[in-house]
């Protein structure tokens, strides 16, 4: 029994803490929840890369950002799914890392991605008539290039940091892998990953929330000296799907800290935030942005899937740019 189990490539996952008359239920939940992010992701990120009018950096934007959804929740969901089906759960070593760096990777992505959207929507509002000249495929390169790289070299040295370290722990107490949890199973000193996995958070959050509220301002600004009541109420519309989707992703993010701290609390209701994270935000994206913005919704491509809305048929009047 203890043979291969306990050596240095493989890992112990205590994972969820649940019955075993609880388990297929919450395995077919998983996957209900999983199947609403796949779906809705490559819908909205196919509708935009096949049809050429929304070939705009507004809508290339949204695209990414369904790109990061689906490997923020792809890194998880799968991996939980299989672990609600047996009691003893392993993980290999490098399956670990790989995992814990996605998920990392997607909550500094996203933050970047947002950041940039937010630039995209002052300079649409604030500049409309240099708007094309601004955000030109080159401006959107570097943007682009700027999010995904940015995040991949803040993860990069963060994992570079964790796997300098000498494992003497095979045990992993949570429901996925991550960095803190993996740089617990070292008996050495972990100041330095610490002090960088902090300085990274803390960067990303207060970078990505300085822009996005200095930006807002700037629009709210130009929305009050506006007279047109039209161009207003475009404005609005255009920065509101922005804000709801930044909003919920950082309270989500912020709630995963808060109730990491705090050790002594409901193993289940400690473990679930993480999932939290990279399932929320992807299931509710594709409705805010997509299913929510007329160009999307009444297009051809998602009338031939035989998808309708309904409910959502009232004109949405979001800002068109470029």
């Amino acid at each position: 029994m203890n043979t291969t189990i306990d050596d240095s490539s493989m890992l112990s996952l205590e994972g969820f803490i649940v019955s075993p008359e609880a388990a297929h239920p919450l395995f077919l939940l998983t996957l209900a929840v999983y199947l609403v992010i796949f779906i809705g992701n490559v819908i909205v990120f196919s509708v935009i890369v096949f049809q050429k009018n929304l070939h705009q950096p507004m809508y290339l934007m949204i695209c990414n950002m369904s790109v990061c959804d689906l490997i923020g929740s792809t890194a998880i969901m799968p991996r939980l799914m299989a672990d609600f089906l047996t009691e003893v759960r392993y993980i290999s070593y490098a399956a670990c890392v790989v995992q814990a760096f996605c998920i990392h990777f997607y909550t500094a992505a996203a933050h970047l991605i947002l950041t940039a959207m937010a630039y995209d929507r002052y300079i649409a509002i604030c500049d409309p008539l240099r708007y094309n000249n601004i955000m030109t495929n080159s401006t959107l390169v570097k943007l682009f290039s700027l999010a995904w790289g940015g995040a991949f070299i803040l993860i990069i040295i963060l994992f570079a940091l964790t796997l300098r370290l000498q494992r003497c722990r095979s045990r992993i107490t949570e429901a996925n892998c991550n960095n803190a949890a993996l740089f617990l199973l070292s008996c050495a000193d972990t100041t330095v990953n610490n002090i960088y996995g902090l300085f990274i958070t803390f960067f990303v959050i207060s970078f990505s929330l300085l822009v996005i509220v200095w930006t807002y301002i700037r629009i709210l600004i130009t929305c009050l000296y506006k007279r047109q009541s039209n161009s207003k109420s475009k404005a609005i519309h255009t920065c509101a799907t922005h804000l709801t989707v930044y909003i919920i992703f950082e309270f989500t993010i912020l709630f995963s800290i808060i109730m990491q701290r705090f050790q002594n609390v409901n193993p289940n209701a400690r473990k679930i935030t993480w999932v939290l994270v990279t399932t929320f935000p992807p299931c509710v994206n594709p409705i805010i942005y997509g299913i929510y913005t007329k160009e999307i919704r009444n297009n051809r491509f998602i009338s031939q899937l035989g998808f309708s809305f309904p409910l959502l048929s009232a004109d949405n009047h979001l800002l068109k740019v470029g």
